[in-house]
């Protein structure tokens, strides 16, 4: 290390320093207040975004309980449309397929639905997604598709929600006339914890279990 013999020494050698380096040292100051001030901004415009779809997904709300059914679809469009990036875009569109299965346009919630599960980050909402369109497939006679989307799925896929795959297998099954397939799938919900009256009640109306030939 260098040593210098005179405090003149040292202040002629701080400032050759200063002179090498303050252009680097100023632009890395500037550039670490201009990170700060976009990562403040940046917050600032989530939590807005955030604060104004909760305020829309909630006038949705209220329409919906008040049965202004077209009021409450358009306010969904504007959620989903105006902050796709936020968790209430997913809400809504659950709230949209509701609608739409509950005003008669099948086609409809089922395009929701699968744009959901296209676009969707969170898991869970993943899963009641591909549920509820596998339930709107269903209900417009689309078994052999419903069944194509949900059998190749894994149980460490279906993770918690296996019980409720199975039970929808089930019914899928037994709308395609395959008791022995329905019933097989309901049991293996009973056996995830999927545990009700209703249950019990597609079990007991199921045909009985045909034998093997020759039994």
């Amino acid at each position: 290390m260098e040593t210098y013999l005179t405090e003149e020494e040292r202040l002629e050698a701080l400032q050759r320093w200063w002179k090498e380096n303050r252009q680097s040292l100023v632009l890395g100051v500037l550039l670490g207040v201009a990170i700060i001030i976009g990562w403040n901004m940046w917050q600032a415009n989530v939590r807005s975004q955030n604060e104004q779809a909760s305020n829309l997904y909630l006038q949705m709300l209220k329409a919906s309980e008040t049965k202004q059914t077209e009021s409450a679809i358009n306010l969904g469009e504007r959620v989903v449309t105006t902050y796709p990036s936020t968790a209430y875009a997913d809400y809504a569109r659950l709230l949209l397929a509701k609608l739409r299965v509950e005003s008669g346009d099948l086609s409809a919630a089922k395009a929701v639905l699968e744009e959901m599960l296209a676009k969707t980050k969170d898991d869970n909402i993943k899963h009641i997604a591909r549920l509820r369109l596998g339930q709107v497939m269903l209900a417009s006679g689309e078994t052999d598709q419903a069944l194509s989307m949900l059998e190749p799925l894994t149980v460490e896929q279906m993770g918690k929600f296996a019980g409720l795959y199975h039970e929808l297998k089930g019914d899928l099954y037994a709308a395609s006339n395959r008791p022995d397939q329905a019933r097989a799938a309901y049991q293996a919900a009973k056996a995830f914890g999927e545990i009700s009256p209703l249950l019990e009640l597609k079990l007991d109306n199921l045909p009985t279990e045909s034998k093997p030939s020759g039994a």
